[in-house]
């Protein structure tokens, strides 16, 4: 199959992974516990046999990988940013654990047909420039009667932690220019995400819709780590030289409605799993 190459200027911050190598400990520190509630509910709907070899496209920091090493699985996790790579292997080395970690292209997998017994991929195949690619990739490389899911956002409005920043964001400067729609929305409603399963070739997809939160310890500490990812550190720089002040509101807006202490903002996602079907 002959994939488009895109260029670096074609692709999103979030899209690039070098740049994830300047915001691992940040991610870990401040989204990381956000995305494990959705990866412990893909870990649940993955269903795998005890001792499966399964494979982590997209493991950022290694959240999800580090979870089914310790439910006894044998894991590989890929990541296109070396930063994010070496993390993994560190956090595995410090507990213990055995995990294959190694840098690669989700989009692009070396391995042969048919090497795992199931896969996962929290919120990164989902970013991928060709997601669909990235899909089929998994289903290749997957056996018959594993398991594959995914998981993406779902319910933009609702997701408090960018609501509350862009409420900010107007209360400073009085309108906000319009965006175009995230690479991370595109699947932001079920029959996108359902459609994104049937062009890889898997047609029965279940889906289902699960809560989280992002917690942090006040509004100051969160303000102060805002550009946790690629992304949001664009979106963060796209305010100028008002960028302080947008801030400094984020947090006062946060501390008027919910309290200096303990501030817990709500997220949802879609958990997409599906078999693959024998030959």
């Amino acid at each position: 199959m002959t994939r488009a190459v895109k260029t670096t200027s074609d692709l999103e911050p979030d899209q690039q992974p070098h740049r994830w190598d300047d915001h691992v400990a940040l991610y870990e520190d401040v989204f990381e516990p956000l995305t494990q509630s959705f990866s412990s509910a893909a870990i649940a709907a993955l269903a795998a046999e005890p001792q499966s070899h399964v494979l982590d496209s997209a493991a950022g920091a290694g959240g999800a990988a580090l979870e089914l090493a310790r439910r006894g699985h044998r894991v590989t996790a890929i990541d296109a940013s070396p930063a994010m790579v070496a993390r993994t292997k560190e956090r595995a080395s410090t507990t213990g654990l055995v995990i294959d970690a190694l840098t690669m292209d989700g989009q692009d997998l070396a391995f042969p047909d048919r090497s795992f017994d199931a896969a996962l991929s929290i919120l990164g195949v989902i970013l991928f420039p060709d997601a669909v690619r990235g899909l089929s990739e998994l289903r290749r490389v997957v056996r018959p009667g594993g398991r594959i899911v995914l998981v993406t956002w779902t319910a933009p409005e609702a997701y408090e932690l960018v609501g509350e920043l862009r409420a900010a964001a107007l209360s400073v400067l009085g309108s906000l220019p319009s965006r175009p729609l995230p690479a991370q929305l595109r699947y932001k409603e079920k029959g996108e995400f359902q459609a994104l399963f049937a062009a890889a070739g898997l047609p029965t997809v279940e889906i289902s819709e699960v809560a989280a939160e992002l917690v942090a310890p006040s509004p100051a500490w969160l303000s102060e780590r805002l550009a946790f990812a690629p992304g949001m550190a664009a979106f963060l720089e796209g305010f100028g030289g008002a960028k302080p002040e947008v801030i400094a509101a984020f947090r006062q807006r946060l501390e008027t409605l919910r309290g200096a202490g303990r501030v817990s903002l709500t997220a949802r996602a879609y958990v997409g799993s599906v078999t693959v079907a024998h030959a």
